[in-house]
């Protein structure tokens, strides 16, 4: 799946999986392939960025893998009542993930 995403929505979905990684390598473990490779495509399409979008190219299971994780994420945070400036652009990633 092609999806045109802001720079935000590239630069804050790879915080999540980034953020996810760190995780999993306190307890010594490995995140799944699909995240790993969601967290390459982001991080590639946010440096290699233009003004104001980027284009990314998801694998079926690499887009259900990023909505699960970016879902998980600002469920945990509303549930903490700490949202961010980043959640209407992981909201809005979700949306096109979706779509």
């Amino acid at each position: 799946m092609r999806l045109e995403l802001t720079n935000y929505e590239a630069l804050h979905g790879w915080g999540v999986v980034n953020n996810n990684a760190a995780w999993h390598a306190q307890r010594n473990r490995k995140p799944s392939v699909a995240e790993q490779a969601v967290g390459d495509i982001l991080f590639a399409a946010y440096d290699r960025r233009t003004d104001t979008t980027t284009t990314v190219e998801f694998s079926d299971d690499e887009r259900a893998s990023l909505a699960e994780l970016v879902s998980d994420h600002i469920a945990a945070w509303a549930k903490r009542g700490q949202e961010n400036a980043a959640a209407p652009h992981l909201r809005s990633l979700i949306a096109k993930l979706s779509g």
